[in-house]
């Protein structure tokens, strides 16, 4: 994993059902990063149905293996995930993934976690609510 002053290149937690993966500042994203990063995720949810929200810090670098491997690997089409764009060269590489790696999982992008908390409701009734 390429790390940067010996730092994990990303945060990971849950809030209100979501997990929050964010891409820290000056990070490199290459495959072994992004193995990490899948790790972490089947970590906090090993049953795989929480939907996940991701967002970069400036300077954000992921590699073109790090995104084929995440295309390839992930296949569980019940956890949605929703790549929030600050601005629009991270909307460009959101679409780009989407449309070019055409991933097996649901991948939007959107403009502001308030949209993506809401595509996200769109799949609540996939996971059996207890109550």
């Amino acid at each position: 994993m390429q790390e940067q002053q010996g730092e994990v290149p990303f945060e990971l937690w849950e809030e209100a059902g979501v997990l929050r993966l964010v891409l820290r500042s000056s990070a490199l994203i290459d495959a072994w990063s992004m193995k990490d990063i899948l790790r972490a995720v089947r970590r906090q949810d090993p049953v795989g149905g929480a939907p996940v929200m991701v967002e970069q810090q400036q300077l954000v670098k992921m590699t073109p293996d790090a995104k084929l491997f995440l295309a390839r690997v992930c296949t569980n089409d019940l956890r949605p995930v929703a790549y929030v764009a600050a601005d629009l060269p991270e909307r460009i590489q959101g679409e780009f993934f989407l449309r070019f790696h055409k991933p097996v999982f649901p991948f939007r992008v959107c403009d502001h976690p308030d949209e993506a908390r809401q595509w996200f409701g769109s799949y609540s009734l996939l996971v059996p609510h207890v109550g």
